[in-house]
């Protein structure tokens, strides 16, 4: 988790939720960057984003406790969740495939981890576990299948939260980086589709059981991966 206390927010990086372009974002709003090098986030190097020494943004996890809970009770937190399957297709294409495993393979190792009570790698793990949602309050849960639009009214926000009025004018053209939209959609639908087409039934309704409190809590359907209706969550 990240926060700032000129803006007064906190946000939770959820794995394959665009967290790197937050992340690039969250620096460029900070007001540190050299904006005569750096005019939008996605010009940030991919190295200086994941420095651990990165200055740009600080960690909620360095804070003493009593700290943190002041700042969950004052500050803007919000985090972005994404539809479970297609997360975990989007984990599998970008952190396991190159090891030369199907994607089913890889369905059947989450599912043995989380039965052999082992903890899930974070870019797979439920969301609302990372978050702890049911732990903390969020002021706003911004969904990746509508993310320029929801990125738009929590970058308005932080912006309207800055104190510093110089700061404040630094940062007025901070965007969130651009994305191609509907056609990344219905790419990202047929792609779901095919991946899931190779994974077993009985594999295909563990996962729902695996990721039942992120559908119910976060609003989502389960996708129409089988050819069959699409069917809401319990």
């Amino acid at each position: 988790m990240y926060y700032d206390d000129d803006m007064d927010y906190i946000y939770c990086l959820v794995g394959k939720v665009s967290c790197t372009s937050w992340k690039r974002t969250l620096m460029m709003l900070s007001g540190k960057i050299d904006r005569a090098r750096f005019r939008r986030p996605e010009q940030l190097p991919i190295g200086m984003v994941h420095d651990h020494r990165n200055s740009y943004v600080s960690r909620v996890e360095t804070l003493p406790q009593a700290e943190r809970a002041w700042r969950f009770d004052r500050y803007f937190t919000f985090l972005f969740v994404r539809e479970p399957l297609e997360r975990l297709v989007s984990a599998y294409r970008n952190k396991v495939r190159r090891y030369n495993v199907t994607f089913a393979e890889f369905v059947r190792f989450v599912l043995d981890e989380r039965a052999g009570g082992r903890v899930l790698d974070r870019h797979w793990c439920p969301q609302s576990e990372l978050c702890r949602v049911c732990r903390h309050r969020y002021d706003f849960v911004g969904h990746h299948e509508s993310l320029q639009r929801d990125a738009r009214h929590v970058i308005d926000e932080l912006k309207s939260r800055t104190a510093d009025p110089e700061r404040r004018r630094r940062v007025a053209d901070v965007a969130f980086p651009a994305s191609d939209g509907d056609g990344h959609r219905r790419k990202s639908g047929e792609l779901v589709r095919q991946m899931y087409a190779q994974v077993p039934s009985e594999h295909l309704h563990a996962l729902y059981r695996l990721y039942a409190v992120d559908y119910a809590l976060f609003g989502f359907r389960h996708p129409n991966v089988t050819g069959l209706r699409t069917i809401r969550s319990a």
